[in-house]
């Protein structure tokens, strides 16, 4: 049975996220990589943040994808995250 397989990093405290190594949703803006305006910046950082310590899997769970293996560091907040899906 073929496998798909995706490498999920939260960098920042989970601010920055990253799938296979590609930049998927940030603080900042993906278009241009300016910082957002502080208030808009707080808000979403915040909800992100909060996300990480959990959500990420839900999401990706709802996709189809199955959790292999964790990498967290609890310092920083930050993880790595290692996934596979059945290829169809």
């Amino acid at each position: 049975m073929p496998w798909s397989y995706l490498v999920v990093t939260l960098t920042n405290k989970g601010r920055n996220i990253y799938e296979n190594g590609k930049l998927v949703k940030s603080h900042t803006k993906t278009a241009d990589m300016n910082p957002l305006p502080r208030n808009m910046w707080n808000s979403k950082g915040r909800k992100m943040m909060e996300d990480a310590k959990g959500e990420i899997l839900n999401t990706y769970g709802k996709k189809n994808w199955e959790l292999v293996n964790v990498k967290f560091d609890p310092e920083t907040n930050e993880g790595v995250y290692h996934f596979k899906k059945n290829k169809k």
